[in-house]
């Protein structure tokens, strides 16, 4: 992965020249992970905002029973992290894992408002980010609130196929609100 993959994200939603864009890809920093690999602990003071290159993260905490519970994916040209913590830089709620070998952008809370105060036109692009973050979280809470078990599964199988594809059984449960065997049983049903 290059960083042209983020600069041509950029380019989807605001105008920038060339050598801007070049000058805000210097920014982040580049890392490749493994599957299963930790970028974000609960409980540390969260000082990063990951953009996916390639592969597929999952943001998600450990309920009081000891369950990991996902609340969020991130694939291909996708940001994650615990929002609200990194606004605030305070301690995270959430963790943020590899679900596969993954490629990725991150970028410090101090680098981003300076990204930000460098080049206002990336106000645009983030707002157009969190509007549509915030969106999909909004259509999560009314499909777990609004469908049954199985209509749940069925419309995210056909709205988001390649997730189904790419993600882990029990991750993927775990995201829609399901256990992991009921997730095999509606499955099972759908072969039969």
């Amino acid at each position: 992965m290059s960083y042209n993959t983020l600069t041509d994200h950029i380019k989807t939603y605001i105008d920038l020249s060339e050598k801007e864009l070049t000058e805000i890809a210097s920014f982040f920093d580049y890392h490749s992970y493994k599957k299963k690999e930790t970028l974000l602990v609960e409980e540390k003071r969260c000082d990063q905002l990951f953009f996916v290159g390639k592969g597929c993260l999952q943001l998600y905490f450990i309920d009081s029973l000891g369950n990991k519970k996902t609340t969020q994916f991130a694939i291909e040209t996708w940001w994650l992290t615990d929002f609200l913590a990194f606004q605030n830089q305070h301690p995270a709620n959430f963790y943020v894992e590899t679900v596969e070998k993954s490629e990725v952008l991150s970028i410090s809370f101090s680098k981003y408002q300076e990204l930000l105060a460098q080049f206002p036109k990336m106000e645009k692009y983030f707002r157009s980010i969190y509007e549509m973050a915030y969106g999909a979280a909004l259509m999560r809470l009314k499909y777990i609130n609004n469908y049954s078990k199985e209509e749940i599964y069925y419309r995210f199988k056909n709205k988001f196929p390649e997730f189904v594809q790419r993600v882990p059984q029990y991750v993927l449960a775990s995201f829609l609100g399901l256990t992991p065997e009921y997730m095999s049983e509606i499955k099972r049903h759908t072969h039969a």
